[in-house]
């Protein structure tokens, strides 16, 4: 944990993974890399602790964050994991004729 933050309790940890979900779905075309800022940031983990959690290198993560790289789907899908989310896609409504 960052030395900069307090530990959330669980049950902060858990509030701010609910907060995260309804904007992502308020929002759903929110790209990979700002997802990734928002939840780390509720979280209050260092890009090296949340590559850790992930299972994946903090260069990797610190390259997505700054849209430097974009992510594999197997990558997004392990960045994710930990909060409970998956990747998914928005599909339209189409007109109706």
């Amino acid at each position: 944990m960052d030395k900069r933050y307090n530990p959330l309790s669980p049950r902060e940890a858990l509030q701010a993974r609910r907060e995260l979900a309804e904007q992502f779905a308020a929002d759903p075309a929110i790209p990979i890399p700002a997802v990734i800022k928002k939840i780390r940031g509720a979280l209050r983990l260092t890009i090296a602790e949340y590559a850790k959690l992930c299972g994946v290198s903090a260069r990797t993560l610190q390259d997505i964050e700054r849209e430097a790289s974009s992510p594999t789907l197997l990558t997004a899908e392990k960045l994710l994991r930990p909060v409970g989310m998956v990747v998914g896609a928005v599909v339209g409504k189409g007109r109706e004729g």
